[in-house]
């Protein structure tokens, strides 16, 4: 009998190391948030998921919180966020969806994204309409606010930003800049 007793609590010991050897939190993961779907795109358009993983966009295509778009040489994408924001992407651009949520609450409501090369042009959305500063886009050189509905940013060695519509402000370590 104390034999089994010592082989039940040596199997149970095992069997508790495989359980945590196998566990993941990844497997535990919440589904996506869903921030847009593309409207339109010409050439090699990809997303890549925070995980790794690279699909191929089209129209229709829904993109994630996490993704990171990315357009070719002769490529461009246009996508349209859940706030009915309209973001357009130049070719050979990476551009990632940071931050995300749209429930119709200006308080909770955000959209923050990084242009990380290439270049953007977008038209507000709800999220902007309703709460300014709860829309930005990071870049390497600084981040940009919304103060308006169009405007655009492209990185060539420097940021380049323009407005159409509206206003932008541009702030990093070294001051603060309002244009439009």
């Amino acid at each position: 009998m104390k034999y089994y007793r010592k082989l039940l609590e040596k199997l149970s010991f095992q069997f508790l190391v495989l359980c945590l050897a196998l566990y993941s939190p990844a497997g535990l993961s919440q589904d996506p948030v869903l921030a847009g779907r593309v409207v339109a795109t010409r050439g090699t358009v990809t997303a890549q998921d925070p995980n790794g993983g690279t699909r191929s966009l089209a129209r229709r295509s829904e993109i994630y919180v996490g993704d990171t778009i990315v357009t070719d040489a002769a490529s461009f994408a246009q996508i349209r966020m859940t706030d009915s924001a309209i973001v357009s992407l130049k070719e050979t651009t990476r551009f990632e969806i940071v931050a995300y949520s749209y429930e119709e609450n200006p308080t909770t409501d955000e959209s923050t994204m990084r242009l990380i090369e290439g270049g953007f042009r977008t038209i507000t959305g709800s999220i902007g309409t309703n709460n300014r500063d709860a829309v930005n886009v990071e870049t390497e050189f600084a981040t940009i606010g919304i103060r308006g509905t169009d405007h655009e940013g492209v990185i060539d060695g420097v940021l380049f930003t323009g407005v159409y519509d509206g206003g932008t402000e541009l702030e990093n370590d070294g001051g603060f800049l309002e244009l439009g």
